[in-house]
């Protein structure tokens, strides 16, 4: 039996050789950390690069890609830390430093390599903990990377791979935007991968592009949120994604919504240990992407100019009804709309911030804008009406008649045909008529918009650029 597994032994391949090393992935997790400890650690990763590895027995030794490093040790080394165990076998190897119990920065690093006959994959853990000032100070970090083979020592090409575990096929990146000096409305939405695999406490973003029907990017980002799973995946930005260092083997799904349509991609956390395993059961790239892209087709009334459907229409009794009920909305709107813009100017509210702009008055009928709800005009360059949100279009283009209607929650317009709010199920009143609710203990003077940080006056409700409601900063 020995005599056998010498034998097997022998016949495994060398890993010394020439390597490509990945970029050093690092990713911080703090604990306890008031301001007593001074700055938050971060960073700590390395370019990847060309490796050169030799083997000694059961040991390797690394050179290249900006440093030299063995796997009798731990991958960081500060003055203090020493190593307490070490195990190398052909294909595994792990290292546990610690520093010396008297020592007042207490620090425990595992590092460990699991090779095949073509890949290496680097893990190293650390677990930080010091007292400054009564202030305990503790932080965890992960650096993880991957080493491939590019030409193994005394073969003149790297072999090919085998049948049972082909190369993934690299992942495809969103298609170049063509260059556009008018862009459209938003029609297309491609969020890649749709399908990530992740370990613990890892970090990773989305590639999001928005395009017109003419394959033109627009300056566009779509909001995100977890709808199952949010125990294991947070969002930090708009399509960056962190996993909890505690999640076990589990799922989550992010839904990404742009207008008021949305679509759907799915993160998978698996251990270190069966990280590779899943990596080529699901066919994924070495990065733990899936090659397809989430595709989300968005109508161009989802964005600022939503069109729903109208209610059948009721017998001429309830028109009669309904149509004296608005008349006398109306002229009550009316009467406070006066009433409410009287006050403002008494109070000496700070005036509208608009963009400079060429008087309306001068403005040519074909190249003036205005908004569907209030009829009010704005210069061609506005995009969306600051006082209803609704999405401005053509004057020209705007038919005879009465304008659009407004919900008397949110306070966004909408087109003439529209009766109910698709948000609130609210029954919509006439522009004239709605007047915005303030508390009377808050006076507004400035306000934001949370999507593209556009500042405006207190009287705008809505942002002129992307249609978004603004907030209050004062």
């Amino acid at each position: 039996m020995l005599a056998t597994c010498t034998s097997a032994y022998a016949q495994a391949p060398t890993l010394a050789g020439t390597w490509t090393a990945s970029p050093l992935a690092v990713s911080w997790q703090l604990g306890d950390w008031g301001k007593a400890c001074g700055p938050a650690p971060s960073g700590g990763g390395e370019g990847g690069g060309t490796v050169t590895i030799t083997q000694s027995g059961n040991e390797l030794a690394f050179a290249g890609a900006g440093r030299s490093y063995t796997t009798s040790e731990c991958w960081e080394q500060y003055p203090g830390i020493q190593r307490i165990s070490h195990s190398a076998s052909a294909r595994s190897f792990q290292n546990v430093c610690k520093t010396a119990a008297g020592d007042p920065r207490q620090t425990k690093l595992v590092t460990t390599l699991s090779a095949t006959d073509n890949r290496i994959n680097f893990d190293e853990t650390g677990q930080y903990q010091f007292v400054i000032e009564g202030q305990n100070c503790t932080a965890s970090v992960r650096r993880t990377r991957s080493y491939t083979l590019v030409r193994r020592l005394g073969e003149e090409v790297a072999p090919a791979p085998s049948v049972e575990t082909p190369s993934p096929a690299p992942t495809p990146t969103p298609r170049p935007a063509k260059p556009c000096e008018n862009a459209g409305l938003p029609e297309r939405l491609e969020v890649r991968p749709s399908h990530k695999l992740m370990r613990p406490g890892e970090s990773f973003e989305f590639r999001t592009i928005v395009l017109d029907a003419r394959g033109c990017a627009l300056p566009v980002t779509p909001t995100w949120r977890v709808v199952s799973g949010a125990s294991l995946l947070s969002v930090t930005a708009p399509g960056k994604v962190t996993a909890s260092p505690t999640a076990g083997e589990s799922k989550a799904t992010l839904e990404v919504t742009l207008g008021d349509r949305s679509v759907r991609v799915d993160v998978e956390i698996a251990s270190k240990e069966r990280y590779d395993a899943v990596l080529q059961a699901q066919g994924l790239s070495e990065t733990g992407e899936s090659k397809e892209a989430a595709v989300l087709r968005v109508a161009s009334e989802s964005m600022g100019a939503r069109e729903v459907v109208a209610r059948d229409e009721a017998p001429s009794q309830s028109r009669w009804i309904v149509a004296v009920a608005g008349a006398s909305a109306l002229v009550l709107g009316l009467l406070g709309l006066w009433l409410v813009r009287r006050s403002r100017a008494a109070a000496n509210a700070p005036p509208r911030e608009e963009p400079p702009s060429t008087p309306r008055a001068s403005l040519p009928p074909d190249t003036a804008k205005a908004c569907p709800t209030c009829r009010e005009e704005f210069p061609p360059e506005a995009e969306f009406c600051p006082n209803d949100g609704n999405r401005l279009v053509s004057q020209s283009a705007l038919s005879v008649g009465p304008g659009g209607a407004v919900c008397p929650v949110c306070g966004r317009g909408f087109n003439p045909g529209t009766s109910i709010c698709p948000e609130h199920g609210e029954e919509l009143v006439p522009a004239a008529a709605f007047v915005p609710v303030r508390a009377p203990t808050l006076v507004v003077t400035r306000t934001i918009c949370p999507l593209c940080g556009k500042q405006y006056g207190g009287e705008i409700r809505f942002c002129g650029e992307c249609g978004a409601a603004v907030v209050p900063i004062n």
